[in-house]
């Protein structure tokens, strides 16, 4: 078969890079497109996908605007030359359009309500397939499927991942050392307009408050001078979930880094002004577990009051390890969901099949492909024996060729 992937964000690289390794093992070509945010082009690199980037980031709001039509022209003429089976994307409003124009059938995986990203508009009416965690708290029509999962699981699964000390000490940092990680957004995003985060006085305190037991890095989208007694990042992109898994304590605006740090299992608190009574369904349910203490940027003050608990709090990695595997026993690798959505022989997973493994040959692409090195004992790894896979002729197609 012939398979589309589109990438639009960082995280869209994370959620695909494992499903990518799989369909090419098993003898599927796959096309990954790209528009350049951040770190996306270092990451497919670092992970050694094959892709082309089709446009680089834009600047401001207008020209996002342009980089968007650019960026659905360009795919439009590649797609049409390739004429996929399948065309796969998170959050990819163009990925819909073009997959409507060349009769690909697209499967569409979102995390973030409508109410939240209003580009979902422009996304869903396109759209085959649309993929959802069971968590999500919208309903579309009949071709709208939950799943017991978030992106996060596609890459953070402990079938998937493995935390690796050794990533880190070979940057100079001690995982057995307290430290702290601070991550900022842009606030750049078409889901951002109007939006602000932790205020300029707010991050200073925050860094003050822990600084005085270890170290503080931070990471900030925005390219914004550090507070003082900060660190910068001293991982590469590639190694910035060991870092999150490692940490004593995680304080973000960003939703999907502190949904990641939660789901490691690291102590997490953000602080957003996405957080209140209009909340993400997601973070609803990390909430009821415990994985993820959540304030409105308007409670800023008592954030940090928390954060600053918690940071000193004996019990608390212990109390979140807890928590951690008590929400997987609910959660299936959504990698294989993904795959078994378009592969024959691939089932799809269910919560009981944590530690089987994927089903297809894991050799992947790039040095993060498979489960991680390094081993930590709350994290399970997988074994992730070879298979063939051929296209999924059974399943209910509503392909428009």
């Amino acid at each position: 078969m012939d398979i589309v992937i589109t990438i639009q964000h960082a995280a869209n690289v994370h959620f695909f890079k494992h499903v990518v390794g799989e369909l090419e093992s098993a003898g599927h070509d796959v096309f990954v497109f790209a528009r350049e945010k951040g770190v996306v082009g270092e990451l497919l690199d670092a992970y050694e996908i094959d892709h082309e980037l089709l446009c680089g980031e834009p600047r401001g709001w207008l020209g996002l605007g342009l980089t968007q039509l650019c960026y659905e022209a360009r795919l439009l003429r590649r797609t049409r030359a390739i004429d996929p089976d399948y065309i796969l994307t998170s959050h990819g409003i163009a990925a819909t359009h073009v997959g409507t124009l060349v009769g690909a059938e697209s499967h569409v995986y979102i995390d973030t309500e409508t109410a939240i990203n209003g580009g979902n508009r422009l996304t869903i009416p396109f759209t085959d397939v649309l993929y959802t965690p069971d968590s999500f708290r919208e309903t579309y029509d009949a071709e709208h499927v939950r799943y017991p999962g978030y992106h996060e699981l596609a890459y953070l699964h402990p079938d998937r991942f493995d935390p690796d000390p050794d990533r880190l000490r070979a940057h100079g940092v001690d995982p057995d050392e307290r430290y702290a990680v601070l991550r900022l957004g842009a606030w750049n995003g078409n889901h951002d307009i109007g939006k602000q985060g932790i205020s300029a006085a707010g991050r200073h305190e925050i860094v003050d408050e822990l600084a005085t037991d270890g170290r503080v890095f931070v990471a900030d989208e925005g390219d914004g001078p550090l507070p003082t007694g900060a660190e910068p990042l001293p991982v590469p992109p590639a190694d910035f979930h060991h870092l999150l898994a490692f940490a004593d304590l995680v304080v973000g605006e960003v939703a999907t880094t502190t949904l990641e740090a939660g789901l490691l299992g690291t102590p997490t608190v953000r602080i957003s002004p996405f957080a209140g009574s209009s909340e993400m369904g997601k973070f609803r349910e990390l909430a009821e577990y415990g994985l993820v203490r959540s304030f409105h940027t308007d409670h800023e003050t008592t954030a940090i009051r928390e954060l600053t608990r918690l940071y000193r709090d004996p019990s608390a990695a212990s109390n979140w390890a807890d928590r951690r595997e008590a929400l997987l026993a609910t959660k299936i690798d959504v990698t294989q969901y993904i795959l078994s959505q378009i592969l024959a022989d691939v089932p799809e997973p269910t919560p009981e099949d944590r530690d089987s493994g994927p089903t297809l040959a894991a050799s992947g692409s790039g040095p993060d492909s498979g489960t991680d090195a390094g081993s930590v004992s709350a994290h399970h790894p997988g074994s992730h024996p070879g298979k063939d896979a051929p296209p999924r002729p059974d399943r209910p197609s509503v392909n428009r060729r």
